[in-house]
């Protein structure tokens, strides 16, 4: 194995680890929520699609099956990936090293958006004109309260709360942050180019991505594959945006990040990194736990 494809073996834990700690907070709380998962996921999904009661059974069930998938596939891999990270997690890395293990991790969750596509082909199938309309209404709700929390703030107060979030993120690997930590955080944070005008562009784009693939397969009649297809495709154009502006100012975005990342960890104090350490032993017992039916 080339050393490139070693070190994101090893790192992508981390970041997978990250992703799950902006809603997860104890080992506890990461079995609860994991277990909960299909009832959490539906309440959600309920809120764009406001489902009838035919397609709330059968969405229902489709998440069950998903999370089973999910429990006997791809957990096992995460519990193995932990394991062989704790050792790694004490010495320093690089920006290089972090940004592999992001498209190695991009590349990850490929397998369970294809599991979970024909699902959604299958819902979108069934979508009534009222539902569409109730998913438009949804997306502008949910933009003006993005625009009050990010738009219309300052950009010192969008610096001050993106640094913050980013610091309670980290206290949840290493322990409570020194103030020189702190302050290399909000520096990054100053320095990486943060455009939320960029941002709103972005999300509104794949908002009407997203109804015009619903769009496509409601108004079918597609074959099952090119239904599934189309969902397929859209998470591919959420990944990768088929705008230019919007991939340049992302890959940007990106690279701050991994030399962030990167300088906060080769920072840490032999306390903060053995911090980290049981926190992924965590991480790696809750895997295996609920690898098992529950």
């Amino acid at each position: 194995m080339r050393n490139s494809e070693r070190a994101a073996r090893r790192w992508i834990c981390i970041i997978g680890a990250a992703l799950l700690s902006l809603t997860l907070a104890g080992c506890s709380t990461n079995r609860l929520a994991y277990t909960h998962a299909p009832t959490l996921v539906y309440y959600w999904l309920d809120s764009y699609f406001d489902f009838d009661g035919p397609q709330s059974v059968a969405f229902k069930q489709s998440l069950q099956e998903w999370q089973a998938w999910h429990r006997k596939q791809e957990l096992p891999q995460l519990a193995e990936l932990l394991k062989n990270l704790q050792p790694a997690a004490t010495r320093e890395i690089s920006s290089v090293e972090v940004c592999s293990l992001w498209d190695f991790m991009q590349q990850r969750l490929q397998a369970p958006a294809a599991q979970l596509a024909p699902a959604l082909a299958q819902l979108a199938a069934s979508l009534k004109p009222a539902q569409m309309l109730h998913i438009e209404a949804e997306f502008s709700k949910r933009n003006r309260k993005w625009r009050e929390e990010w738009l219309d703030r300052s950009p010192a107060e969008r610096l001050e709360r993106r640094s913050q979030q980013v610091v309670e993120r980290s206290e949840q690997f290493y322990g409570r942050l020194e103030p020189g930590q702190r302050e290399m955080i909000r520096t990054h944070m100053a320095a990486s180019g943060y455009d939320a005008e960029m941002l709103q562009k972005e999300m509104l784009r794949r908002q009407q991505d997203g109804l015009q693939t619903l769009a496509r397969v409601r108004n079918g009649p597609l074959a099952p594959a090119a239904a599934q297809a189309e969902f397929l495709g859209l998470y591919a154009r959420a990944a990768a945006s088929p705008d230019a502006a919007s991939r340049q100012y992302h890959e940007g975005i990106t690279q701050s990040a991994c030399a962030a990342v990167a300088e906060v960890h080769n920072s840490s104090t032999a306390k903060q990194k053995a911090h980290l350490v049981k926190t992924l032993q965590g991480y790696e017992a809750d895997a295996r736990a609920l690898m098992q039916a529950p």
